[in-house]
């Protein structure tokens, strides 16, 4: 990064220590991008590449009182993402290895109409959820899982912040999970979002 560039994020990032959500957006504009393309590159997963994306801002916003504008932020992006990626990678070792325990996994029928049957009938059970969400839990997951939409830009359309449209999606699976547990499936969230693409 050029001296200029250098200059001019460390003036953003003392900006953002006084709540600029300028500063803020100017940022997330700059670095998205490089952070997606590294936890894609790990996840293989559009949905949780974003989801990192989202984690490492939210991270930001929350420290922008504590920044070191003397510090390039690159590098401390760099540091929150590498270190989310790899927290989201274990997670999702011991979740792939908790699938071979699933019935509707491990079971495989030579049956193709049975295995249809059953998935039919798991999309239904899954709709059957989220219909019964509320309003604005339903929308921002919607929103995010079917659009691929930020929280950010979920936050704009809503009048919301992204911190409550984080709050929203994350009881929206809690309650799918919930719903799922209640007719004997067993998943966790971290497992729903990757399957989750209807």
């Amino acid at each position: 990064m050029f001296d200029q560039e250098k200059y001019e994020e460390s003036k953003l990032v003392l900006l953002l220590a006084d709540d600029s959500e300028y500063a803020f957006q100017l940022l997330y504009d700059r670095h998205r991008n490089r952070i997606y393309k590294t936890a894609i590159r790990f996840l293989k997963s559009p949905i949780l590449a974003q989801d990192v994306v989202q984690d490492v801002f939210m991270k930001l916003w929350f420290s922008r009182k504590n920044m070191n504008a003397s510090q390039p932020i690159e590098a401390w992006l760099h540091t929150v993402a590498k270190n989310n990626i790899i927290n989201r990678l274990k997670k999702l070792s011991n979740e792939w290895k908790a699938l071979t325990e699933l019935p509707f996994i491990t079971t495989i029928s030579n049956n193709a109409t049975e295995n249809s049957v059953q998935e039919a009938e798991y999309i239904s059970i899954l709709n059957h959820a989220i219909s019964t969400l509320p309003e604005q839990q339903k929308k921002s997951f919607q929103m995010s899982r079917h659009e691929n939409m930020t929280y950010i830009q979920i936050g704009e359309q809503l009048g919301l912040s992204p911190l409550t449209v984080k709050t929203h999606i994350s009881r929206a699976l809690l309650h799918i999970k919930s719903v799922l547990a209640e007719k004997g499936i067993i998943i966790s969230i971290v497992i729903l979002t990757i399957i989750y693409k209807i």
